[in-house]
């Protein structure tokens, strides 16, 4: 009886041990999760930069330097343009540079123009079916971008007021140029093409040129030359 006694002693302290210790381990749960502390929201927590923060200051841009291009002549005095006007009507002759068809032509008293066309009036009454001017017809030539004389010029931007002056040309003859033929051929074919063509011209004189006097209000409310 004696010798079992030990053994006996042993598995009862591994016993006691082993519940103890099985006891132990749930006891301690509550300490550990009563020891927790309750962390905010996500939301609520601010975010620190260690960082230092750093002050901008704006500074406004430099001003434009000064351009350099010269300034644009101040308007001319209408009493100036009276003078050199007077100057320009009391020295003949006179030259001009008509724009027929947006073709400039420098002509001046007795010149004759060709002109590689047929001219046309503006459409009327007394020439319903458009027929072109016939010799002998008269028409006065309003668009002129300069007018002059051997010392004064005018110009215009881009035409002169036609007041100005007075440019009229007379209808001499309506021409013709002799009949042409071009023979047209193409490779490896025995066609050949025969084109004929016959231009017809206008000529006219410029029989009245001058310079008129400067009309009453102009250079007023912005007028100008």
């Amino acid at each position: 009886m004696t010798s079992f006694l030990p053994t006996i002693r042993i598995l009862s302290r591994r016993a006691t041990t082993s519940t103890s210790s099985f006891i132990s381990k749930p006891s301690l749960l509550p300490a550990l999760s009563t020891s927790r502390i309750a962390l905010p929201p996500p939301s609520q927590i601010r975010h620190t930069s260690s960082t230092a923060t750093t002050t901008t200051t704006t500074t406004s841009p430099p001003p434009p330097p000064p351009s350099t291009s010269p300034s644009p002549p101040p308007p001319q005095d209408l009493t100036t343009l009276k003078r050199l006007h007077k100057s320009l009507l009391h020295q003949p002759p006179w030259y001009t540079t008509i724009h027929i068809h947006s073709r400039p032509y420098l002509v001046t008293l007795g010149d004759r123009i060709l002109l590689p066309s047929l001219l046309y009036p503006p459409t009327s009454p007394t020439n319903p079916l458009n027929k072109p001017l016939q010799p002998g017809d008269i028409i006065r030539l309003t668009h002129a971008s300069t007018l002059g004389s051997r010392d004064y010029t005018i110009k215009g931007t881009p035409f002169i007021d036609k007041r100005l002056f007075s440019c009229k040309a007379v209808v001499v003859e309506v021409t013709s140029e002799p009949m042409r033929k071009k023979e047209k051929t193409k490779r490896r074919q025995r066609r050949v093409k025969t084109v004929r063509s016959k231009h017809r011209y206008t000529v006219l004189r410029i029989c009245e040129l001058g310079v008129n006097e400067l009309p009453e209000g102009l250079g007023e409310g912005g007028e100008g030359v």
